[in-house]
């Protein structure tokens, strides 16, 4: 069995500089934010959020639109030799083609040689789409049954070892390049790009990177390798590079496009929001002028024997009996209660019930929802004057 291999994890930060760039960007972006937020309507926190996005969204798109035309490649240094001086250790990156026969022979050759080592790198070739629905099981299975196939043939042991990785093919060699440290690169690709193949400007792109020879294997079905010239290269580097760089663009417009209506449609939902407060604060103060008004104190009393009823008799009364009130405020009642024992002021319905005691004091009448509650005595006392509004009852009428 060949030797396993682990895939280094990636940091989105090279180093504690560009960390504490992030920070301090993310920092200077969030602060006009909040700032609109705070100062201003909420309209306006959208606004300012989108134009941070636009911006930013431009950069971006700037930068990989440099890197996918390859015209931001920074050449690096070969890595150091590891092993004696004898030894040499060839990468070979290939999908689709690595279960062509030329491409097998070169591996079972390269395996005879003495003092070689040999890993042959599959990167997945994940795309965004599939990333973003988990979709990857699928194409990372069938990466490892040509790698698992790749090995078999070439059944060398501890000299040849493979390796599965997610990353783009590009960032995948680099990361090869910190653990494995290839004294030479090769690619195979086809000479046009298939779903599930390489770009053929890879190994142009790689050649630019990394100071190491790099050999670049065009493999046909069923026909022997071809290695082509640089005028070749330079046209897969131009076709290749145009091709990705108008198919970033479409994705960035198209992205942008659904960005620019999301923000659209949520600061048009603020606003229509925004109206929908300010129609209903405006209504409810119309309503709210449009009551009657009440007043915060009333005066009363309690006198036995005070009110003459239809029968001529006169009977116990609350010189005021209909209250007025707002739902959820308090109103102050003064009642001087001349009789001798106590009354009351009970309303079940609207949650009220005051005990009235002899002499005078200042009472609290409280109706939380509007309505209009039929009040009562509850302390027996003229039974006749206790049934009939307008004597030891009356209303409430909160509003």
């Amino acid at each position: 069995m060949p030797p396993k291999r682990t895939t280094p994890v990636r940091s989105p930060f090279h180093s504690e500089q560009e960390a504490f760039r992030f920070l301090l960007l993310l920092i200077l972006g969030l602060l006009p934010i909040v700032l609109a937020a705070a100062l201003g309507p909420t309209w306006l926190a959208l606004v300012v959020l989108a134009v941070i996005l636009g911006v930013l969204a431009l950069r971006v798109a700037h930068l990989r639109m440099r890197k996918v035309r390859g015209l931001q490649l920074p050449v690096k240094m070969a890595p150091p030799h590891m092993g004696s001086a004898a030894e040499r250790r060839v990468l070979i990156v290939a999908n689709d083609t690595l279960g062509e026969e030329a491409l097998l022979s070169e591996v079972e050759r390269l395996a005879c040689v003495p003092d070689t080592h040999l890993l042959l790198l599959v990167p997945a070739l994940i795309s965004p789409g599939a990333r973003l629905t988990g979709a990857i099981d699928g194409l990372l299975d069938q990466a490892r049954a040509r790698l698992k196939t790749a090995l078999d043939r070439a059944a060398h042991g501890l000299v040849v070892a493979g390796e599965i990785s997610e990353a783009d093919p590009l960032e995948a060699i680099e990361d090869t390049f910190a653990t494995f440290a290839p004294d030479e690169v090769i690619v195979s690709t086809r000479s046009e790009r298939a779903a599930s193949g390489l770009e053929p400007r890879l190994a142009g792109l790689v050649r630019e990177r990394f100071a190491v020879p790099v050999r670049h294997l065009v493999l046909e079905l069923g026909s022997a390798a071809q290695e082509p010239d640089e005028d070749t290269e330079a046209r897969y580097r131009h076709e290749f590079g145009e091709v990705a760089a108008r198919k970033f663009g479409l994705k960035a417009l198209a992205g942008a496009g659904i960005l620019a209506a999301v923000l659209m449609s949520m600061v048009a939902l603020v606003q229509s929001s925004e109206r929908d407060e300010a129609r209903a604060a405006s209504q409810a103060a119309e309503q709210a002028a449009a009551l009657p008004p009440v007043a915060k104190l009333v005066v009363l009393k309690v006198i036995a024997a005070y009110e003459r009823g239809p029968e001529g008799e006169k009977h116990d009364a609350f010189t005021t009996t209909e209250f007025a009130v707002r739902a959820g405020q308090p109103q102050q009642l003064r009642i001087d209660n001349t009789d001798s024992v106590p009354h009351s002021i009970t309303a079940p319905a609207a949650g009220v019930n005051i005990v009235v005691m002899p002499g005078t004091h200042t009472y609290t009448l409280l109706v939380k929802q509007p309505g209009t509650f039929l009040w009562f005595c509850t302390f027996v006392c003229d039974e006749w004057a206790m049934q009939h509004p307008g004597y030891m009852s009356g209303y409430i009428t909160a509003s």
